[in-house]
């Protein structure tokens, strides 16, 4: 893994969304000195909040998947997510609907789908279903360790074992076809391909690799937190302000300063600079 070279006691994150804060939060949990420039004047991103007439509209996502994901980062400095933010799994996570009138609910447990799938498919489907379960575990277990939780600083580093585990489960192979290798029923082939939309990808073109995001659909659950999607961000800046983490609103970078090959600060559209590595070395 390649390293900063010099001090990094003092880091600039740019932006808060969830990715700046996640990234503030671990960086605060590690002992740094950080600040979050944000351009707007609340947290989130693209995950944000409009204000008008009265009302509040989440700007971004409608639903919560992998809520492990967020505890991490709050971990690392020592809070549980739980008492930040109050989460429902939704059961049923959403109801598909289909050109013939029928219906079909993604329910949270796999047995509850399981059942849901006997009741408007048939036996045989179902089975098929158990299988492609267990395609989604192993896939996401690859997938996670050796690729999507990985610093991967050249292509060669994606080169050994788990990439030929993923080509021998049929992962570079196109998502639809893999996919219709579990079902017959083409309602089913579209409830659970259709995901790789979220990434603007269609089925019939994305490889298999994306059915990793189904796992994280149907298989890990929906949630919705209470307050809306953007309670999220608003807890995890509630957090970083509780440890330390200076988050500035309505703060616009310009331009990141370098020295050689390093970042050495950051420029805001107003002028001012903030720079980082040693404590002493701020704006």
């Amino acid at each position: 893994m390649r390293t900063v070279r010099g001090r990094t006691d003092v880091v600039v994150v740019v932006g808060a969304g969830l990715g700046g804060l996640s990234a503030a939060l671990h960086l605060a949990g590690a002992g740094r000195e950080v600040t979050v420039l944000e351009r707007e004047a609340v947290p989130g991103g693209r995950c944000g909040l409009i204000r008008d007439g009265g009302y509040a509209f989440d700007t971004g996502p409608t639903v919560l998947t992998m809520p492990q994901l967020l505890a991490a980062p709050m971990r690392a400095v020592g809070e549980e997510l739980s008492d930040w933010l109050t989460l429902h799994r939704l059961d049923p996570a959403y109801r598909a609907r289909f050109a013939d009138g029928s219906s079909i609910d993604v329910r949270a447990k796999v047995e509850d789908m399981t059942s849901e799938i006997a009741d408007k498919c048939g036996s045989h489907e179902a089975a098929g279903y158990r299988r492609f379960v267990e395609f989604l575990h192993e896939l996401y277990r690859t997938e996670l360790a050796h690729f999507i939780d990985r610093n991967l600083d050249s292509p060669l580093q994606l080169v050994g074992a788990p990439l030929a585990r993923l080509i021998a489960m049929g992962g570079f192979r196109r998502l639809g076809p893999k996919v219709a290798s579990f079902f017959a029923d083409e309602r089913l082939q579209r409830l659970f391909s259709f995901q790789a939309m979220y990434a603007g990808l269609s089925p019939a073109r994305a490889l298999a690799i994306y059915s990793v995001i189904t796992y994280m659909d149907t298989v890990e659950g929906v949630y919705f937190p209470e307050g809306g999607m953007h309670a999220v961000p608003r807890a995890m800046a509630a957090v970083a302000d509780k440890h330390g983490v200076q988050i500035r609103y309505g703060t616009e970078v310009a331009r990141i300063l370098t020295s050689g090959h390093r970042a050495v600060g950051v420029e805001t559209a107003d002028g001012e600079r903030t720079m980082v590595g040693a404590p002493g070395e701020g704006a």
